[in-house]
């Protein structure tokens, strides 16, 4: 994890290379923010996005990208055109 100016390194955790990113999310955030105990907003990629890593992280402050294909996702792509996805 990274600070906003400069990309200092705040947090490292080396992992197994066979270890699942799904898995390990919400429990990397939550010792993260046990250690810092800050307000942070955390950005992560989509893995992040499971009931077991929400229910960890449920008072963070997060954003993620999920997949689409996940029935929320699908619904919501079909009712919105791509502009509403857009930032102006």
């Amino acid at each position: 994890m990274w600070s906003g100016d400069r990309d200092i390194p705040l947090y490292l955790r080396v992992a197994h290379g066979n270890e699942v990113d799904s898995a390990m999310f919400g429990r990397l955030l939550a010792d993260f923010h046990k250690q810092w105990q800050i307000n942070a907003l955390f950005v992560a990629h989509a893995p992040l996005y499971t009931e077991d890593n929400l229910q960890m992280i449920v008072s963070f402050r997060w954003v993620s990208r999920v997949t689409a294909t996940l029935t929320a996702a699908k619904e919501l792509l079909e009712k919105n055109s791509i502009d509403a996805f857009v930032a102006s």
